[in-house]
């Protein structure tokens, strides 16, 4: 049996966490959701992930300054920036990611429908 691949996410929606697990689980995920960043900074810094997904508008911590957080860990995680804010805040974030030595693998709108995210996380697993 493989071992399954870590995936951190943080979102303040807890609901959108629960999501991400009934989708990502059965591709071979393991989910680790959280609703507080400073919670999800401490798991970073645990062990290694293979694809995180960050919410970019966090009620404490800003989300650049979560993309910053993982730059300065050293993460090669592949990062989804995932967003419900419209225009050009979610592209200018995956810019400064990429920028700062963040691998970048999508950014995706919100809501995310199950099928968008399955075809998306299963290419990850391939990686």
């Amino acid at each position: 049996m493989a071992i399954p691949k870590r995936l951190l996410m943080v979102d303040d929606d807890a609901d959108l966490g629960a999501f991400v697990r009934d989708v990502a689980e059965p591709l071979g995920f393991a989910v680790e959701p959280h609703t507080r960043p400073t919670e999800f900074q401490a798991s970073v810094l645990r062990a290694d992930a293979d694809v995180i997904i960050v919410d970019i508008n966090m009620p404490e911590i800003d989300g650049i300054e979560l993309l910053r957080f993982l730059a300065r860990q050293g993460t090669k995680a592949k990062v989804l920036i995932m967003s419900g804010l419209d225009g050009m805040y979610p592209r200018m974030a995956a810019t400064l990611g990429s920028a700062s030595g963040l691998t970048i693998a999508a950014v995706v709108g919100k809501p995310v429908r199950a099928a968008e995210l399955r075809k998306l996380l299963a290419g990850l697993m391939n990686d």
